[in-house]
């Protein structure tokens, strides 16, 4: 163990990130450049000094083919060396946390967990090109920084410490077991498609909180890697849709003749499962409401009708008919109710204070809780239940709640529509906190931040008519779901969601700025230096010196695109630009001298 303020070669050790069995990770500073890196050290006091100096070549040896792996969605390895019999290997510091923090998360949807794939087969996928193994790929080896960038992470590693087959020469399994390819158990010949049975089993874990294949032990578990099937998604997810089923049958085959030839394939059978899931929330129809639709009606009636006691006395056109002596009963006790209700009401109801401070509340259905209007909301504001589209019902305790205000100088019976907002064009998103990431069908558009039409926000336009789900999430905070319709016919141009989402945990979350640039599509790029990569989400688009004037990168929206310029040996940096028919400009040009 090396202490804050120690050195490994030239390295100056600030902090201690985590330790393992083989060695320690380190924080620590470059002092050539001032830069901050990740120090890895593997020691291995059982070996031998013949062995020792084999371990020790292989080691360099494979931190070279390493080295040579050049991508976004890879931890880049800057050297490795020998200090006082400690190997160790200096790598980029990712400011992140490893995929397996959300395993069990509900913070993520499904659409979310596959893009972290996705972008962990793309880096896979580079290092098989250049003819890298990686051999322990797990939840533990993948990195999801605060910007949502995936970075995989101890490449050649395992295959350092490891013989061929995944096995020491004293026969002990290195790695993860509960990862590993039937043949990389097997001690067999190993090519890209066991790493993405590996992949698989990682996604398999993310989308269901379970792994494939169970064990308390060794055996059992190697027994159920080489001989049983994964167990039914469905059965531990029941949200997944059916396809899961049949595109895991072929990801975790056993044999490697039956699964995605490379990770180009791997990445366009998981992307069924994506497209099968927005589907899937698309067709379902929108939850049941938690409270009795009529009973805003009856308790809070508009001015364009009169007060039940005055319905109930307005003199009949024409005599009814004769009722029998039990209907008769019912309806006069239907009718007291009423007016007993509407009575209670008048006399619990306090005044507001002066300015408008406090809350008002009207009587709980039974077996609710009482529904609270925020007193900053507008007179007409009706505070209704958001919905989950997947998942259990939510908690009625602490639920998130969304605040549906009609626009100034519009009817407001169009947003007293129960749960179903109507709009003639866009939403405008004014939750809290205004970090909510915001999915328009299943699509992240940004965060609430973004949407809200103010401090360079905007509204969030609908660009078809029909019905929409508009889920407002963030991890810490119960979901918050609306359904709304666009329609000609709707009393708005623009309707509101408002309200605060409710605190459930204190899980962090990265903090998004705001929004850099606004266009409706077309972006130019003056970057130095001119070789600069640009890329969202792992994904590399080209280099920002070939989107100038002439040729734009063109994005699609509504959305934000949250792009990463980066060079080598330069501060990396990510622009945030907000894509939509109402930015209000017609081409956004990002300027951006990136730091050594």
């Amino acid at each position: 163990m090396i202490g804050p303020g120690g050195r490994i070669g030239r390295f100056e050790i600030s902090r201690t990130l985590g330790r393992g069995a083989m060695g320690t990770v380190y924080l620590a500073r470059d002092p050539r450049i001032d830069r901050e890196v990740a120090v890895k050290t593997l020691r291995d006091p059982s070996a031998t000094p013949e062995l020792a100096a084999e371990v020790e070549a292989r080691f360099h040896n494979e931190a070279k083919i390493a080295g040579r792996l050049q991508h976004p969605n890879v931890v880049t390895i800057y050297e490795a060396g020998r200090e006082e019999g400690v190997l160790y290997i200096v790598m980029e510091y990712v400011d992140g946390e490893p995929l397996n923090r959300y395993a069990a998360s509900r913070s993520l949807d499904v659409a979310q967990k596959i893009e972290l794939i996705r972008q962990a087969a793309l880096a896979l996928g580079h290092a098989h090109e250049k003819g890298v193994l990686h051999r322990d790929v797990k939840p533990g080896n993948i990195l999801v920084t605060r910007d949502g960038q995936v970075k995989v992470a101890d490449f050649g590693i395992g295959k350092l410490v490891a013989g061929e087959g995944g096995l020491t020469r004293t026969g002990q399994l290195v790695g993860s077991p509960a990862y590993m390819s039937p043949e990389q158990i097997r001690g067999g010949p190993l090519d890209p498609r066991s790493d993405l049975f590996s992949l698989g089993v990682v996604l398999y874990e993310l989308l269901t909180g379970i792994r494939p294949f169970p064990g308390n032990s060794m055996t059992t578990l190697v027994y159920q890697i080489l001989h049983t099937d994964a167990r039914d998604p469905l059965a531990a997810a029941r949200d997944l849709p059916p396809v899961a089923r049949e595109i895991f049958a072929r990801l975790l085959a056993k044999s490697p003749d039956g699964r995605p030839a490379d990770a180009a394939e791997f990445t366009r059978e998981i992307a069924r499962i994506g497209r099968a899931d927005a589907r899937r929330q698309a067709e379902a129809p929108p939850a049941p409401p938690v409270a009795p639709p009529a009973a805003p009606r009856v308790l809070e009636p508009s001015a364009a009708s009169p007060p039940p006691a005055q319905a109930s006395a307005s003199p009949a056109p024409r005599a009814a008919p004769p009722l029998p002596g039990r209907a008769v009963a019912a309806a006069v006790a239907v009718l007291a109710a009423v007016a007993l209700i509407a009575l209670l009401r008048g006399r619990a109801k306090p005044a507001a204070p002066p300015g408008g401070g406090g809350t008002t509340a009207g009587p709980a259905t039974p077996g609710l809780p009482a529904t609270p209007v925020p007193a900053e909301g507008p007179p007409d504001a009706v505070v209704v239940a958001a919905p989950r589209a997947v998942g259990p019902p939510p908690a009625r305790s602490g639920e998130a709640r969304a605040r549906i205000v009609r626009t100034p100088g519009t009817p407001a019976d169009s947003a007293r529509a129960g749960r179903i907002l109507r709009t003639r064009q866009s939403v405008k998103i004014g939750v809290s906190p205004d970090q909510a990431r915001v999915y328009l069908d299943g699509r992240y558009v940004g965060i609430a931040d973004d949407w809200d039409d103010r401090g360079g926000g905007r509204t969030l336009p609908l660009q078809r008519d029909g019905a929409h789900r508009i889920r407002i999430t963030l991890p810490g905070y119960r979901d918050m779901n609306v359904e709304v319709v666009r329609s000609r016919g709707a009393g708005e141009d623009t309707v509101e969601i408002g309200g605060d989402l409710a605190r459930i945990s204190d899980a962090p979350f990265t903090k998004l700025g705001r929004i850099d640039e606004r266009t409706t599509g077309r972006v130019e790029f003056r970057v130095e230096p001119p070789n600069a990569l640009v890329s969202e989400h792992g994904r590399p688009l080209g280099r920002a010196s070939s989107f100038g004037p002439a040729s734009p990168l063109r994005l699609t929206g509504p959305r934000v695109h949250e792009l990463v310029i980066s060079a080598p040996g330069r501060q990396r940096r990510t622009v945030r630009i907000l894509v939509s028919g109402n930015a209000g400009n017609d081409r956004a040009t990002v300027k951006l001298d990136l730091k050594d």
